[in-house]
């Protein structure tokens, strides 16, 4: 846990990107069961391209915020990377999922894979544009 600078507690995050404190004014909304299905959906196809791993799919997953924050080749590096550490070769799929916090067009999700926790994120960040989820965890 970390405190900010406004004496509020936030969980630490795993995997980088933004993580955002729950708004102190704002209570968190329920999601529809269809927004729901299509956030997991999401997330779970990037978990997918990223470890195939699938340059094209997984970028093409990127917010717009995110793509004008890292370049396809940069991402592209970190795939070969993870792809590197993956000295097994075990094809990782997504195991456990949660959505932690959802405000209507952004959500914070948590996921895990398989039984390597070094590959589990809290409190990701994912943006709905255009009627579609996103990775905005840039």
């Amino acid at each position: 846990m970390t405190v900010t600078a406004t004496g509020r507690t936030v969980p630490d995050r795993v995997g980088g990107g933004p993580t955002a404190a729950p708004s102190a004014t704002r209570a968190p909304l329920a999601m529809e069961p269809g927004d729901a299905a299509a956030l997991e959906r999401a997330v779970r196809a990037y978990v997918d391209a990223y470890f195939e791993p699938d340059v094209d799919a997984g970028y093409a997953a990127y917010s717009a915020r995110c793509k004008e924050e890292v370049t396809e080749a940069a991402f592209a590096e970190s795939l070969k990377r993870a792809r590197d550490a993956n000295v097994d070769g075990v094809r990782y799929e997504m195991e456990r999922y949660a959505v932690e916090e959802f405000t209507g067009v952004t959500a914070y999700v948590t996921y895990g894979v398989g039984d390597e926790p070094r590959f589990d994120h809290r409190r990701q960040q994912w943006s709905r544009e255009d009627g579609e989820w996103r990775y905005d965890a840039c």
